[in-house]
């Protein structure tokens, strides 16, 4: 039976209303979004102006003319601090144990080893330079729900001794190279604050990201020191002759292990990505395409010709103790050669 001209009417009529009421709930939530978005700028201006730049101390190394050897560049990757986080020996059989004051030791002690160890190559290469690649994960966070209750302090206070850590360690660093370049992620796991990880706008809301805004303003007196943020998951950053694509690695799945075949996978996946960009625009090779993937996130130095995988300060701890895993707490350094590409990598145990 056909419908009669005002039941159609009176159909339309409740369906118009009830898109309506859609686009204004569509509407509203846009209005909060803009207004906590707007106080979270506001706040981070205020966070900053609070802010005391470090007095930068005299720079030691003094570059030397040397002819007869070729300039390399210092590389250190600085990830998975965990900020914050507490482990207790006697839960894990005395594997480990951590604490933000021995996060902070330990971050320290890696500098002044490095330090060391670049004099030494010294001897034979000239090193006037420094890359500091910042891969995330700097704080513990309160992604789950053992970390809020088990955390030395809140997220807020994580965040601000997180970026005195980091910024300590560079100013560390400034004094002996002739220039250091930071290139800080802002898209981690740990960091974030969503439930799971998001896509859009993951490396700005992320307490991540405000660890480097502090960290930068920290250091913003270091006249040596060039911090650069990429508030965005990865990103293609050169060191000498080398593009490393730089993330912290989180959207690699694995269970109870080393993510061997998540990382050929999403090597090849980039591989291709760029490629298809790179024969229809050639001239955009020399900003997105890369050498080799730097990335943090599994707590074990993994290196390849084509990925290397950063350790991590914290360690071993109850989640990998229950799983039966061990991983040492470390960090990576290495050097690059103009010639001979990724040279002389050490994971010193921290």
């Amino acid at each position: 039976m056909a419908k009669s001209l005002q039941s159609f009417e009176a159909e339309q009529s409740e369906f118009v209303r009830q898109l309506q009421a859609q686009l204004n709930t569509k509407d509203q939530i846009l209005d909060d979004y803009k207004k906590s978005h707007g106080q979270l700028e506001i706040f981070f201006n205020a966070l900053l102006a609070s802010v005391s730049a470090i007095k930068p101390k005299p720079v030691v190394y003094q570059a030397k003319d040397q002819h007869d050897t070729t300039e390399i560049e210092a590389v250190l990757q600085i990830t998975d601090m965990h900020m914050g986080a507490v482990q207790e020996s006697d839960e894990i059989e005395g594997f480990n144990e951590y604490s933000p004051e021995i996060c902070e030791a330990r971050c320290m002690d890696l500098i002044h080893r490095l330090n060391r160890y670049t004099d030494r190559k010294r001897l034979s290469y000239t090193i006037n330079n420094c890359s500091v690649l910042v891969t995330g994960d700097l704080i513990s966070g309160d992604i789950h729900q053992e970390l809020q209750v088990t955390n030395a302090f809140p997220i807020t206070v994580q965040v601000v001794r997180a970026a005195q850590v980091l910024s300590q360690q560079i100013h560390l660093l400034s004094q002996n190279f002739k220039n250091v370049k930071v290139h800080f992620i802002g898209a981690d796991n740990h960091g974030r604050l969503t439930r799971k990880p998001q896509a859009k706008q993951e490396g700005l809301n992320s307490m991540n990201y405000l660890v480097g805004i502090l960290a930068k303003a920290y250091l913003d007196k270091c006249t040596n020191v060039a911090f650069n943020i990429y508030p965005q998951y990865e990103k293609v950053v050169t060191v000498l002759t080398r593009n490393y694509l730089i993330s912290h690695g989180h959207n690699m799945k694995a269970w109870l292990g080393i993510p061997y075949y998540a990382a050929d996978r999403k090597l090849g996946k980039e591989f291709t990505a760029r490629m298809q960009l790179i024969m229809d625009q050639k001239l955009k090779a020399s900003e997105i395409g890369f050498h080799k993937m730097i990335v943090g996130h599994f707590h074990v130095p993994i290196n390849t010709p084509q990925y290397q995988f950063g350790g991590s300060v914290q360690g071993t701890d109850a989640f990998d103790h229950k799983d039966g895993r061990f991983a040492v707490p470390s960090q990576a350094i290495w050097f690059v050669h103009p010639k001979y590409k990724e040279m002389s990598r050490e994971d010193f145990e921290l």
